[in-house]
């Protein structure tokens, strides 16, 4: 009896999940041409109208004026689950080989062909296991776990394999291998669609968990069979199963029906026969009416509910029940279900006095029970888990002879190459010789000629580099000299041109007088400066860091105030005195401020701050200036970078203060990087080491 149950919910399965998986690849087309999918649709009506699917099928067929192999397929695939679903299976297993004949000459990276093949090779395996040919039905098995276990296949073909695997252990009787079958898909299923739940994966989900239920019930497991079935209830109740209202009530009401069944039985076991008794009238009342393609369903739930009556000895409703599923078992016969109604029929007669009746019914009952153990016991030799590896180390086999066969087809083309190699050799050997002299005059004259070209060549790369170098300094020199001499012209004429107190003009003049002197060592250092040298030298001294930055600050703001701007500067707590080059790294600040001031509007404020860590002090500048483009982002520190652009205010740029910046920071260990984006200004850090600082 379970096994013909557990069978409905897998066609269950496997038809709405091929019709689901066409509802989710309608975009996809087969060799670039839009076909109309006969499987899919068919599928379907298999649960919605099931009568027509034939006519439906052969309409649409008649329709097309080009027949092609992908059509053709899915109008086999029709006939196929038409004669399956009326256990015709010889009819069935015809059209399911003819369809497979089209389907194995196609390119199987083509997501609708993986599916075609799945689903043909699939059936085929059912149809043969389920008429006793157990070597073919596995080898039809084998041929889908090679394409269910491709990564693009796992979490659809494999999780449907993996089923249908624990499918063929449950009905051997094996109910603890056939359930991690299903524990395992049902954990693949999760981890594909995690978060993102679809239509499919809810019916695929409730009917694993039914599947697992079903295990645990058959080893006798009842309450992790009863967990089992109510989580299946709880994804019923919850999950949509479809986007067709229609097609979404038929099966939320069938898949409802399978599993109240499953409880129903469970509770026969635990002799709660009042439960039992509801849960069987609930399925039967879905399967039997409402949905008359599940009758099959239907007559298992009629007789579990005629055993409750023959253990509650109310003869009268088992009578009425038996006559009920007599009916329906001789319009659509059912084994199991004939051989269960023969026993309780038997038990009938029994309990009513019934003698003769008793005897014949109980020797039919004996009759058809042997046989249908026969056919179990047939079916439960076969391990397909054994035979599935046996197949692979045949096919491991195969793919070593193989393997040999080439060695040797390759070791004979070595050995011919070989051989020609030798006598090729020979051959440039003898005209190597022949040319040896003449090949000797040229060498010496191609050796005079190229140690003259490379004196050549050489002189020429000095020459390049020395102008290069010069060119270098004298862009240094303007660069670096530019912002000092500005700011002393600024002050000189504030000096000739208002009327400022002497102390004021005093301690301008003494500006002025520290930045000329500033710009002469300035210019003595880029005169003897080589920009080839990978370090600069250092006269380093004891710097209060503070004082430093307010110095420049003090002489370039003289220059922001042309533009309106205002420089701020955050500075700390105390004193703070750093080991530094106090002229290099002021050159480098004036550096950073001046750029600021260039690439920023008229009236902006530029904020310099001072930052102390455990071993090292960050000078910050910030401004909302133009900011700078990813692109140039990583070539401004580079001397050779092409990264000049004109100011705010059109102030030239020459592209090498920047480099000169990270030169100095560098050498004194130091690091510089700049945090910017367009429109939003431009932060640029230089951080010092602090060394034994007082």
């Amino acid at each position: 009896m379970p096994d013909n149950r557990i069978a409905l919910r897998s066609f269950l399965l496997l038809v709405f999940c091929c019709f689901t998986a066409a509802c989710n690849n309608t975009s996809n087309k087969v060799k670039g041409e839009n076909q109309i999918d006969l499987l899919a649709l068919t599928d379907r009506m298999s649960v919605v109208n099931r009568p027509a699917m034939l006519r439906y099928a052969d309409s649409l067929y008649n329709a097309q004026k080009y027949k092609s192999p992908y059509i053709t397929a899915g109008r086999y695939m029709a006939y196929s689950n038409y004669y399956d679903l009326h256990n015709l299976s010889v009819k069935a297993l015809l059209y399911t080989d003819s369809a497979i004949r089209i389907i194995d000459r196609q390119d199987l990276s083509d997501s609708l062909w993986t599916r075609y093949y799945f689903a043909a090779h699939v059936k085929k395996a059912h149809t043969l296991f389920e008429t006793g040919q157990y070597g073919q039905s596995i080898d039809a098995y084998f041929m889908i776990k090679e394409v269910a276990e491709r990564p693009a296949n796992k979490c659809d073909i494999g999780v449907k394999l993996y089923n249908n695997i624990g499918l063929v252990l449950f009905k051997q009787l094996k109910y603890a291998a056939a359930r991690q079958y299903f524990t395992h898909a049902l954990a693949s299923l999760d981890g594909c669609a995690a978060g993102n739940p679809s239509l499919n994966d809810n019916q695929k989900k409730q009917e694993l968990l039914g599947n697992i239920g079903e295990s645990f019930a058959n080893e006798n497991k009842l309450d992790s069979a009863l967990l089992y079935y109510h989580r299946a209830l709880k994804v019923i109740e919850k999950g949509r199963f479809s986007a067709d209202p229609g097609q979404e009530k038929i099966l939320r009401a069938t898949a409802r029906g399978v599993v109240v069944s499953d409880i129903a039985r469970i509770f026969v076991k635990e002799n709660k026969l009042d439960s039992a008794e509801l849960y069987f009238k609930e399925d039967i009342s879905v399967n039997a009416i409402a949905y008359k393609n599940e009758v099959r369903n239907a007559q298992h739930s009629e007789l579990g509910l005629a055993g409750v009556y023959n253990l509650e000895k109310n003869y009268p409703k088992m009578k009425i029940a038996l006559g009920t599923l007599r009916k329906s078992l001789d319009s659509l016969h059912n084994m199991d279900v004939e051989l269960g109604w023969r026993k309780l029929k038997a038990e009938y007669d029994s309990k009513i006095g019934l003698s003769a009746s008793v005897l014949t019914d109980y020797q039919s009952y004996l009759s058809l029970k042997d046989s249908l153990e026969q056919a179990k016991a047939s079916a439960s030799q076969s391990d397909i888990d054994r035979e599935l590896s046996v197949k692979k180390q045949q096919m491991d086999n195969v793919v070593l002879a193989k393997d040999n066969q080439l060695s040797h087809l390759y070791l004979w083309i070595t050995v011919s190459l070989s051989a020609m190699t030798l006598v090729i050799i020979a051959l440039i050997y003898y005209y190597y010789r022949r040319g040896k002299k003449n090949i000797q005059t040229l060498t010496m004259l191609n050796s005079e000629i190229g140690e003259q070209k490379d004196k050549l060549e050489f002189a020429i790369v000095e020459l390049e580099k020395s102008n290069t170098d010069k060119e270098r300094i004298l862009r240094v020199v303007a660069h670096d000299l530019r912002d000092p001499i500005g700011g002393a012209a600024t002050l000189i004429n504030t000096v000739i041109n208002e009327d400022m107190p002497d102390e004021c003009e005093k301690q301008n003049l003494a500006i002025v007088e520290k930045t000329l002197a500033n710009s002469l060592v300035l210019i003595n250092e880029l005169v003897e400066l080589d920009l080839g040298k990978e370090h600069i030298p250092l006269n380093k001294e004891w710097v209060d860091i503070n004082e430093m930055v307010k110095q420049c600050i003090d002489l370039m703001q003289l220059i922001a105030s042309k533009k309106s701007q205002k420089l701020q500067f955050l500075g700390l707590s105390k004193p703070l005195n750093v080991h530094l080059d106090n002229d290099k790294i002021k050159r480098m600040l004036n550096n950073l401020i001046g750029n600021a001031i260039k690439f920023s509007p008229a009236g902006e404020t530029i904020r310099i701050e001072l930052v102390q860590k455990d071993k090292t002090v960050i000078i910050t500048v910030k401004d909302n200036g133009i900011g700078i483009p990813p692109e140039m982002r990583t070539e401004v520190f580079n001397t050779l970078g092409n990264t000049r652009r004109i100011g705010t205010a059109g102030e030239k740029s020459f592209g090498l203060g920047l480099s000169i910046c990270r030169q100095i920071v560098e050498a004194h260990d130091g690091r510089i990087w700049v945090e910017s984006a367009p429109g939003s200004g431009s932060i640029f850090f230089a951080e010092l080491p602090l060394r034994n600082n007082i």
